[in-house]
């Protein structure tokens, strides 16, 4: 049931984030928060998908990007958002963006989730049994055909990613296309070989639903200091550096690596 209605509000979502793409003013900025903006469009997007979810009548406490939390009283449901994954793409055209809701019990389990990309309208959920890729079940993922790393990175983490990407045997291809919740997903889907970020600015909000999502094709997100990622429930709250491959020996040598780093 919950993994139906998120199906329709993202494609609900999605449908009206494409209709407003390159209108006049939705890029100007509203607030700040943290080292982010707000936009015009990313609050957009915020609103239309908190009346859909709010039509649903259904007991949800919200934590959501631009607003943060948004409790309401007697809770069954907990519902991550990120209304607009890739506002910088998605404001210069550049086809790579997404809806990301998340939705957990209230005593903290995932129940189901779905990121939808904005432009092509491809789906990406999942619920208690199992993840779906438009809607069709998951059975098995296969090796990446070739081997497309996307690292993120800033420029007081040089050291850092250069030690991680030195874990790597052999040639690889780098990639770097703005979207967390996507990229993530192009590993957990069998087209990219690793995703690593360690700029300590992605948020909960940012991976909830793709984290979920690859931890049912039993491919585990960790932290580099090999811990699995737990989303904080309560706000929109940093998480410091997150790691994604299929490759367990690959990813035995990237915590290896960032252990050996001085402090």
């Amino acid at each position: 049931m919950m993994r139906t209605i998120l199906e329709r509000i993202s494609a609900e979502a999605t449908k009206y984030l494409r209709e407003m793409s390159g209108r006049e003013g939705i890029d100007r900025v509203l607030g700040t928060h943290e080292d982010d903006t707000t936009k015009v469009i990313d609050k957009l997007a915020e609103d239309f998908i908190l009346e859909k979810l709010n039509e649903t009548g259904l007991p949800i406490t919200y934590v959501t990007e631009e607003t943060g939390t948004i409790r309401k009283e007697g809770s069954e449901y907990v519902a991550v958002i990120d209304p607009l994954d890739g506002s910088t793409n998605f404001l210069n055209g550049i086809t790579w963006a997404a809806v990301s809701i998340s939705v957990y019990s209230s005593k903290g389990a995932p129940v189901a989730g779905i990121v939808g990309e904005i432009f092509s309208g491809k789906t990406y959920s999942y619920d208690e049994r199992g993840a779906y890729i438009n809607g069709e079940r998951v059975e098995r993922v296969s090796s990446p055909k070739q081997r497309i790393v996307l690292p993120y990175f800033d420029r007081s983490r040089l050291r850092e990613i250069t030690q991680v990407l030195s874990a790597i045997e052999g040639n690889y291809k780098t990639r770097n296309l703005g979207a967390a919740s996507l990229d993530m997903l192009l590993v957990c889907t069998g087209r990219a070989y690793l995703f690593v970020d360690v700029r300590n600015k992605l948020r909960n909000v940012d991976i909830a639903s793709s984290l979920n999502f690859c931890e049912k094709v039993n491919i585990s997100p960790f932290s580099l200091e090999g811990e699995r990622i737990r989303i904080d429930l309560e706000k929109v709250s940093v998480v410091k550096n997150v790691l994604v491959t299929p490759d367990s020996s690959l990813s035995q040598r990237i915590l290896s690596a960032w252990k050996a780093l001085p402090s």
